[in-house]
């Protein structure tokens, strides 16, 4: 029974003590962590324990932040802009040389190919060696003069491609009527002359410009602008004024008339001979003046005097010209 007593006190102490130090403020078993109450930070950090993510700080131009993707913008320096600009001018200047080069395959191995017409006068024009055939052989005759006229014609010629261009070909027409004047008695005779020429042309080209220096890119080094770089076209515009002079093979188509009668005499060798100026006002349009010279042996058999007698006359005629007018070179 004692013993019962003793065991019941015993427990009876232990629950006092045990409720005691449960309500005990800081008490074994009573500790709660506190959590640390959040301070001010500094500018761009984040303090241990919280979500708050701090704005980024300040870096200079031009770098980006560890763990970041935001690309601030580049800035050129000046060694940069001169590197972009030579590139920039090194890529303009190598197309202007692809272009010419397209431009001088296309056109080096063309030639000139030109067309004109003229108009101008005949004047001075003699004769020599004047005789008399048929009825008229052995009379007296003296060189009668031919008289002024009007001129006027058309020609087309080709100029060689390349090194040859100053070398070319013409053929021309033209017409004209430088009548035989009355002399020694023999009364004056209509006269109509038709020459077709087959000349060789040379010319001269004067007041070129100079062409532009491509030397200064690296990529045309060993290239040089020689004269058949360029189609003869382009020289026309570079050297607008050129000179010129031909001789040829002139086939002369006259025919004569008077109160008595008419005669021909047709398709008779001759020289034609020209000199010129040329002065283009671009590639293609040039106004020209030129001076051309005939000579030739003229035969007329045919020609009625009064009572029916044939009687012919047969004489050299040289003969002048000036001319101007347009062509237009393609």
């Amino acid at each position: 029974m004692m013993s019962w007593i003793r065991s019941a006190r015993r427990g009876f102490f232990i629950g006092v003590i045990g409720t005691a130090a449960f309500w005990q403020p800081g008490g074994i078993g009573a500790q709660v962590p506190m959590e640390p109450q959040p301070g001010p930070a500094e500018g761009g950090t984040i303090q241990q324990g919280t979500t708050e993510t701090a704005p980024p700080t300040q870096t200079p131009s031009g770098t980006v932040q560890k763990g970041t993707t935001e690309t601030a913008p580049m800035t050129q320096t000046p060694r940069t802009d001169q590197a972009i600009a030579e590139q920039q001018r090194r890529a303009e200047l190598e197309r202007e040389v692809r272009d010419a080069r397209r431009y001088r395959d296309e056109h080096r191995h063309h030639g000139e190919t030109y067309v004109a017409g003229f108009g101008g006068v005949t004047f001075g024009g003699t004769t020599r060696n004047v005789e008399g055939r048929g009825s008229a052989l052995g009379a007296p005759i003296d060189n009668p003069t031919l008289s002024d006229s009007a001129v006027y014609g058309v020609k087309i010629g080709y100029f060689h491609p390349g090194r040859l261009n100053w070398l070319g070909l013409e053929l021309e027409g033209f017409n004209s009527t430088p009548h035989i004047m009355e002399s020694g008695g023999r009364p004056g005779t209509h006269l109509r002359l038709t020459t077709l020429g087959l000349n060789v042309i040379a010319r001269k080209k004067l007041a070129c410009r100079d062409r532009r220096d491509h030397r200064e890119v690296d990529t045309r080094r060993a290239e040089t602008w020689e004269s058949d770089d360029h189609s003869a076209l382009h020289d026309n515009a570079r050297c607008p004024l050129q000179v010129y002079a031909g001789v040829g093979l002139g086939v002369f188509f006259a025919e004569t008339s008077n109160q008595f009668g008419r005669a021909t005499d047709n398709a008779r060798a001759g020289l034609n001979a020209l000199a010129g100026t040329k002065f283009f006002f671009n590639e293609h349009i040039a106004l020209f003046a030129e001076y051309k010279f005939n000579y030739v042996d003229l035969r007329f058999d045919q020609n009625q005097v009064l009572g029916g007698a044939t009687a012919g006359l047969n004489g050299t005629y040289l003969i002048n010209h000036v001319v101007g007018g347009l062509a237009f070179h393609f």
